[in-house]
């Protein structure tokens, strides 16, 4: 998204939010496990702004808030560190607690290779998006004195993309802590964060457009969700009433990436590309490990070329989400060429792409499409 859009949006949402906004900010004295649509477009608000801090600082102290600081937001050229770019800010609330929002910025430059490399210490039968979890652990570590010293705090946590995959994880850390009644998590495009057996932690909730491919990684078949509730964006099954609310929502933003295509990805598209990519690669390891031949069926001879089944998803995946027609190309071009392993995955890329483009799969992922469909969600 151009920093400039994303600019003007911001302060237009400063003068026509903010009113509405500073009368719902109090929202913390209502129940935590009680989803409230207007905490939703407050939270989505902070989370896009995290990619402009300026408009995001003006939007906040619009909303009685300080900030605390920011945090990892300009990476050094060959930092791979897993940490985030966040940031912080606080306010005295009427009954003497302390509200703490943090806001934690989607993939910053230099950051999607991160994104992809979902276990970095090799162990794939970790229990989390361990690329995720150690960014989500590193916030808790900086911020330990800070924590310590806060008086009755109540937490607004939220992200965009990565941003939201970490302020899940921070979600639940931070119920662990400090009590589920205390902490208010909304997520808005998150990859999926955890495996295994998870507490239910009702105060987390995550938006999820069905037709985002970005929700569906790490994949659902490797055992993977996020904490909390997964609330469906209704793409699929909203009425005509509602869908022409959300095209008439989504043309109204300055932020939108084009006119129509805001509805054109069902979930079950989505569903058939991820089972098409799961089946190329059915475990973790698998599809870090395993050199799929590119003239036949089967694995790659040690002389043979081959590719991962991940290295064609972080390519892929980033050629879509920057709808880079030539890009997407590039990456199909070595692995369409016959019958092996990759066809019915790549077959499945095709119908997605004439279904609108990568501009299409792109605008499922952006903002503006999530705050559209938040007009008519509801759980």
């Amino acid at each position: 998204m151009k920093r400039t859009v994303s600019l003007i949006l911001s302060l237009l949402l400063l003068t026509v939010l903010c009113p509405g906004s500073a009368e719902t900010a109090e929202f913390f004295d209502r129940p935590s496990s009680v989803y409230q649509p207007a905490v939703a477009q407050q939270a989505l608000t902070i989370a896009e702004t995290c990619y402009t801090p300026l408009p995001q600082l003006l939007f906040m102290t619009g909303l009685g808030y300080t900030k605390v600081g920011e945090y990892n937001m300009k990476r050094p050229a060959g930092d791979t560190r897993h940490v985030v770019g966040y940031v912080l800010f606080e306010k005295r609330l009427s009954d003497g607690r302390t509200a703490a929002v943090i806001g934690v910025r989607g993939t910053g430059e230099g950051e999607w290779p991160l994104n992809m490399e979902l276990m970095p210490s090799g162990d794939y039968d970790c229990a989390y998006a361990e690329n995720f979890y150690l960014a989500a652990r590193d916030v808790m570590d900086t911020q330990a004195d800070y924590l310590n010293a806060l008086e009755k705090p109540v937490f607004l946590v939220t992200g965009h993309s990565r941003g939201a995959a970490i302020a899940n994880l921070l979600g639940a850390m931070l119920s662990d802590r400090f009590g589920p009644e205390n902490v208010y998590a909304y997520t808005f495009a998150s990859p999926r964060t955890v495996r295994g057996d998870i507490p239910a932690y009702d105060n987390i909730f995550n938006i999820v457009n069905p037709g985002d491919i970005v929700t569906y990684l790490p994949f659902p078949q490797w055992g993977f969700v996020r904490y909390g509730r997964d609330l469906i964006l209704p793409t699929d099954t909203a009425s005509e009433t509602d869908r022409e609310a959300v095209l008439a929502a989504y043309k109204a933003r300055l932020d939108k990436l084009g006119e129509d295509i805001t509805l054109l990805f069902s979930g079950a598209m989505a569903e058939k590309w991820t089972q098409a990519m799961t089946d190329l690669m059915p475990t973790v390891a698998e599809s870090y490990t395993l050199r799929h031949a590119l003239l036949h069926p089967g694995p790659a001879a040690e002389d043979e070329e081959g590719f991962t089944g991940w290295q064609l998803m972080e390519d892929l995946v980033s050629a879509l989400l920057a709808n880079s027609a030539e890009r997407i190309q590039a990456v199909l071009a070595p692995v369409q060429g016959g019958n092996n392993d990759f066809s019915a995955a790549v077959e499945a890329i095709r119908t997605r792409m004439e279904a609108g483009g990568g501009a299409a799969v792109q605008s499922a992922h952006l903002p503006a499409t999530y705050g559209a469909w938040l007009t008519v969600l509801r759980p």
